[in-house]
Formats: C-alpha cells, structure tokens, sequence
C-alpha cells in the first residue's frame, strides 16, 4: 500500500531526531553520573585526609555530632570507621556496631594503597573509600570512609528523566517541523505533477512550466521536459507515417487497380497483357519496398535486428542488385561499372542488398525518364566504397544534411514521384550495423551522389 512520501519523510526524520535526542540524553546521563561520583570520590578523599590528620595528631577519629547513628548516614552524611589489622571495628564517627567490608579494598589498604568501591547496606547503596591509617595511630590500621550513593543516583535519574522527556519533545517539534518542510520542499512536485497530468497530448509545444528553486527539482523539471520533446516528435512521427503511408499506398493501389480494370474491360492482345502484368509488378515491388522498408527500421531502431557477417565479395552483392532495379527501371539507364577484382568485406549480403535496393528506387523515382543510374564499387584506403549516382535535378546544399532524417523528401519537384521518406533512413541504420559511413553530395553538373563505406575487416572484440 502506498504511503504518503511527505507523511513517511516526516516520520522517518522525527523518529531519527527522536533516536538522536534519546542517545545523546544517555550520553549526557552517564557522563552527569561520572561526574557526580567523581565528586563525591573527591569528598571522600577530603574527609579522609582530614581524618588521617586527626589520627595524626589526636589519636583518634575526629567524631561527629550526633545525627541520629546509621540511619542519618544512609541518608545524608558522611561514617568514618578505624578498623584494626584484622577489620575489626575499633574507632567510628558514629555509633555502629558493623559496616559492610570489601576485603580486597581492605587488602590494597593494609598494603599502603587506597581505593573506592560500591557496597550495599541494610539495602542501600554506598561508597567506600578504604585507605592507610598514618604511623602511630595503633591499633587503627586502616581508615574506611563511607558516604550513600542514593542522592547521586536521584539527582542522576531526575536529570535523565528531564532529558528523556526533552528528547520526546523534541522528536514531537521535530515531526512537526519535518512535516512543514517536506511540503513546503515537496510543493513544487504536485505542481509538477499537475501539470503533467494537464499534458494530454492534444496540442504540440506544452511543458512543465513549474518553479523550483531546488536544483535538483529543476534537473527533474528540465529532464520530463526533454522526455515531453521525444515523445512530441515520436507523436509527430506516428501522425506523418499515418498521413504518408495513406497518400503513398494510393497511388501504387490505384495503379493496380486501373490496370486490372482495363485488362478485364475488354479482350486484349497477349503482349498488352504482359504490359499490364508488368506494370502490376512494378507496383507490387514498390509496394514490397516501402513493407520492407518500415519492417527492417522497426527491428532496426528496436535493436532486434543483427547482422549476421560472412565474408563476401561485394561486387555480387551490387551487380544483384542493380538486376533488380533494371527489371523496373523502365527508360533508365542503369550502368554498373564493375572492378576486375574481386572486394571482400564482413557483411550482411540480404541487409547490403537492401540498402543498394533503396538508393536505387531513390534514384529511379527521383529523376527523369531517360537519365543515367551509375553503380560503382572500389576499394578506398582500406574500406570498400560503393557509390550510387543519378542526373537528376540534385538536393539544395542546406537540405543535404536532412536526407537520412526519417520521412524527409527533399523537393518534391525533384522527382516524379514522391516517395515514403524511409529509404535513405533504412540506408543509413544498416550502414551504421555495419560500422560503416553513408555520404550524400552534390553531384556535378547535376545530380545527387550517396557514397558508402563498408570496412573490409571485421570487427575487433
């Protein structure tokens, strides 16, 4: 089920705050207890200084006014207790007949050494600093300084509380204010998105117009922009090859269908026969080239199509070609100057043939009856160079470089007949599966000249 980015983001960060402040309260509350204990190790270092001091000079622990015994010193002061080598209870600041004893603390004493440890008593937690009474106050041995660890342990717990409750808060300001920023942040989004939902495809030229001061909003905003330019051109496209193919198809249809109508209207002569059938035929190929035509550039541009390369003289390839473009040439003439030697090169022999058949019936539609078609093959610095020219009126040099656009025509006036647009396109993707170049130029005095260079190698892996 899906969930609201800005209500996930805002939950997310307070919980993350939320994480953080809890942390950092832990932290504070262990380093606030160090401190505390620190504190009162320092205190009771102080009062056993002073009690080694008396023991010095007076012999005895300096005693205490009474507070009430034992039950005052759980809760608030300080016990001073002599105890004798062997932990006995000799001399006390107050009245008690037995404290809780650490003997390893009371070990490290008797050695000379002092130290602090926790003890519990009677169910109360102490501190116990046990150090070295000073020479001469026999039979004091060891000096037991004991002071409560339950106002430490509140004065600690009532700050982590504090802090756990400030840390809640703070998560609950946190969500609050993550909740504000993530849609304030992720306004221009829904304005985003409302805008691309008002794109219906309707009219060209609309774009996302929605402001972002965020740079990466922008990118997003810049990005959907171009992907609104390809999909208008992928529109344009669709509606050109729809309204193309409509006017295209017509006139090859039409064609069939007045030359069957006349062939069955009345008797006819054998040889007429064979007119009509040849001029059926021609129409079929044209209408076999604009199928093939629109079928290779689909696997073409989807990528499904791959050549499959085979070494192979292409002069076979050229002159086959230029068989078939003769048997449909009608008045035209079609030269194939053919090398002596042969011209191998790793190619796709069908897929070559196709793009000689396009140039050709590029050529054949696009110049006046009567004019010449020249097909050559030669080697060229290491590559195989195949170059189709015709007589025809030519291409104005600033359109030269739309010929291989998909569906450009050129002037229509160029030719007698206006063709799909598709053959130089198909060329030039086969040419390019190949990894070779397709050049259009100016022919002089007139005329257009395609030049392809397929490499005479194959490809390195």
């Amino acid at each position: 089920m899906a969930s609201s980015l800005s209500r996930t983001l805002s939950v997310r960060f307070a919980i993350t705050m939320g994480v953080a402040l809890v942390a950092i309260a832990l932290w504070a509350y262990a380093g606030l207890s160090r401190i505390l204990r620190d504190q009162l190790d320092r205190s009771l270092h102080a009062t056993y200084e002073l009690q080694v001091g008396a023991l010095a000079i007076r012999g005895s622990i300096l005693r205490l006014p009474e507070t009430g015994g034992s039950r005052s010193l759980v809760q608030d002061g300080r016990l001073v207790v002599g105890r004798d080598s062997g932990g006995r209870i000799i001399q006390s600041t107050e009245a008690v007949e037995w404290v809780g004893l650490d003997s390893a603390a009371f070990r490290r004493a008797m050695a000379g050494e002092r130290s602090a440890t926790d003890e519990a008593w009677r169910g109360r937690r102490l501190r116990s600093l046990y150090g070295p009474a000073p020479a001469g106050a026999h039979p004091v041995a060891v000096l037991q300084v004991i002071a409560p660890l339950a106002r430490v342990e509140a004065t600690s717990r009532q700050v982590l509380f504090r802090m756990i409750v400030t840390a809640l808060l703070g998560a609950l300001a946190s969500l609050v204010g993550a909740a504000w920023l993530t849609r304030s942040a992720l306004q221009p989004v829904k304005t985003i998105a409302r805008q691309a939902d008002t794109i219906q495809g309707e009219r060209t030229g609309q774009r996302i117009t929605a402001h972002a001061d965020v740079i990466e909003l922008q990118g997003l905003i810049e990005v959907l922009n171009q992907m609104l330019a390809r999909l208008e051109r992928t529109y344009e496209w669709h509606r050109q090859i729809i309204r193309d193919l409509g006017h295209d198809l017509r006139t090859p249809i039409a064609t069939l269908r007045a030359t069957a109508e006349m062939a069955l209207r009345t008797e006819r002569r054998p040889d007429q026969y064979r007119a009509a059938l040849a001029s059926t035929l021609e129409e079929v190929d044209r209408l076999t080239l604009i199928s093939d035509a629109l079928s290779l550039l689909a696997r073409v541009e989807s990528g499904d199509l791959v050549p499959t390369l085979v070494e192979t003289d292409v002069r076979a390839i050229a002159e086959q070609a230029v068989d078939r473009a003769r048997g449909r040439a009608g008045e035209q003439e079609i030269r194939f100057s053919r090398p002596d030697e042969a011209l191998s090169a790793p190619v796709d022999a069908g897929l070559v043939g196709v793009v000689l058949d396009q140039l050709l019936d590029n050529a054949h539609r696009h110049t006046p009856p009567e004019t010449r078609v020249a097909v050559s093959v030669a080697a060229a610095d290491g590559d195989v160079r195949m170059v189709v020219e015709d007589e025809g009126p030519g291409v104005p040099e600033e359109m030269m470089g739309q010929l291989f656009n998909r569906f450009y025509r050129g002037d229509p006036a160029r030719g007698r007949q206006a063709g799909l647009g598709l053959g130089l396109t198909l060329a030039a993707a086969i040419v390019d599966l190949h990894r070779g170049r397709i050049i259009a130029e100016r022919r002089e005095p007139q005329g257009l000249r395609i030049r392809i260079e397929l490499p005479s190698s194959p490809p390195v892996k």
